[in-house]
């Protein structure tokens, strides 16, 4: 049997929800191959606290996520502590200024003029991203993005900086690695960005009580009667003046037709469906995306008493066993209430992430550990639970030449098929994702207001829930014999 809409998205993390939210009206229907909403942003609740293993900052509350936090009734928190730390040879150097790291990091004195002649440099392209961020009179959203992906966007970032002393060197892969990729495989532009945020004065971010994970449960409550979990699409081909969608799910194989689809899902995990629909130009772009590993941890401890973590919020650690170190338990500190332990984070990304694929959870977590025990010493006799996910794509990242890709990835493919996510946008973080779906169902919504031509009637099909969506289906497609691509 196949149903009929007026749209089909293909995939329910933040973009794919935020897609069905703005189009909740045409009657969308939202496949998700997963048994659980929200894609990578992933924790569960632990009273105010959360493990988590995937995205956990979140914009202010005049942006699209933070709009949509206030109006799910959730609570984000400043994050108080301290966001720029770095533990190396043994040394912890914290709460410094970015500027001020060449001289207090335990380094050669060859070792700091190396940094520190990088640092002038990091500085000046991080200042012009920002500028270049601000968006001009009469600017879409697309326009920002192409403007800030074209900066510094056919140089990696390792031939931006040159020849660095080995010191210098691995601070700067540590931080690329952040950012999921080697400093030979991202671009100039990219790491503009991070630094560009990291020395910008505005907000950096909060956190959820209770974890990021709220969100999109709250969003797939809301979309419920909209969203089929388990059900992985197999097949998106042209079909007359729109799309057919076939799927499997847990009560078989099934296909919807509609006039319009927005793909949401990681570029990685296109191909096996879009095979059919995919233009030889179209492939060249998807090939442009790169995707990079992080090796994720969350650690639950049970302390009540003060422990030398509370007062930061991130580390960075080159010499580690992991990349990053974030205490998620941080935002709480200025609230009041009582300590309920904490709840960190680490990851490995990049190719020491990669190295570690394949590993079972207990071989990550002990290596994971070995690495915390250098750090705070004291956290291993606390930890009451562990949770490791090795997320092989667990994010996009601009390799040099990657802005050639997005003008293809904004018009998406045949005026029907548009893709949302942070790998169609210029930055990673859950609003660039937000922003690509609006921008997508704007579309969308567009396509479907101007109409199609009507045809004779559409031969009968099965059509769930909404009679007047069929009807709005069947006059734009035609007659269901005709079909393309």
């Amino acid at each position: 049997m196949v149903e009929e809409r007026d749209v089909v998205i293909i995939g329910a993390g933040i973009a794919g929800m935020t897609a069905a939210k703005e189009l909740r009206d045409l009657d969308p229907l939202v496949l998700e191959a997963s048994d659980r909403v929200g894609g990578r942003i992933w924790s569960q609740q632990r009273g105010d606290l959360a493990v988590s293993v995937g995205a956990h900052m979140f914009p202010p509350p005049d942006s699209t996520v933070g709009r949509m936090v206030t109006e799910y009734g959730l609570e984000v928190l400043p994050i108080p502590g301290s966001m720029l730390n770095v533990a190396l040879r043994g040394e912890l150097v914290r709460d410094s200024r970015p500027e001020l790291l060449p001289f207090k990091l335990p380094l050669s004195v060859r070792g700091r003029a190396s940094f520190a002649r990088a640092g002038l440099k990091v500085k000046k392209i991080g200042d012009e991203y920002m500028k270049l961020a601000v968006p001009r009179p009469d600017e879409s959203s697309a326009d920002v993005r192409m403007r800030l992906l074209q900066y510094g966007g056919d140089r990696s970032f390792a031939d931006f900086l040159g020849p660095l002393h080995p010191e210098a060197a691995e601070i700067y892969r540590a931080l690329c690695n952040r950012t999921i990729a080697e400093p030979d495989q991202i671009s100039e532009g990219s790491m503009a960005a991070l630094f560009g945020h990291v020395w910008d004065s505005g907000d950096l971010g909060r956190n959820m009580r209770g974890g990021s994970g709220l969100l999109p449960d709250a969003m797939g409550r809301d979309l419920a009667d909209h969203i089929r979990l388990q059900t992985r699409a197999t097949r998106l081909a042209f079909d007359g003046a729109g799309v057919t969608v076939g799927y499997e799910g847990p009560d078989g194989a099934g296909e919807v037709r509609a006039r319009a689809a927005i793909v949401a899902v990681p570029a990685p995990d296109l191909a096996p469906f879009m095979a059919d629909a995919m233009t030889p130009g179209f492939a060249a772009a998807v090939d442009r995306i790169r995707f990079g590993p992080h090796i994720v941890t969350s650690i639950r401890t049970d302390e009540t008493e003060a422990m030398p973590w509370d007062d930061i919020y991130s580390i960075l650690t080159p010499d580690l066993g992991f990349t990053m170190f974030f205490n998620h338990a941080n935002a709480l500190n200025g609230t009041g209430a009582p300590k309920q332990g904490s709840v960190l984070m680490v990851y490995t990304g990049a190719d020491r992430g990669r190295a570690l694929l394949g590993k079972t959870d207990d071989e990550i977590q002990q290596h994971h550990l070995a690495s915390v025990d250098r750090l705070f010493p004291e956290l291993r006799r606390h930890i009451v639970e562990l949770w490791t996910l090795p997320w092989e794509h667990a994010g996009p990242f601009g390799a040099p030449g990657r802005w050639r890709a997005q003008e293809t990835l904004e018009h998406g493919l045949g005026g029907r098929v548009f893709m949302a996510g942070d790998w169609v946008s210029d930055f990673v973080s859950m609003e660039t994702a937000a922003l690509t779906a609006v921008d997508a169902a704007t579309e969308v919504r567009a396509l479907i207001e101007r109409g199609g031509p009507r045809t004779p009637k559409a031969k009968p099909n099965a059509t769930k829930r909404d009679p007047e969506a069929a009807k709005r289906v069947q006059s734009f497609f035609g007659d269901s014999s005709s079909r393309e691509g």
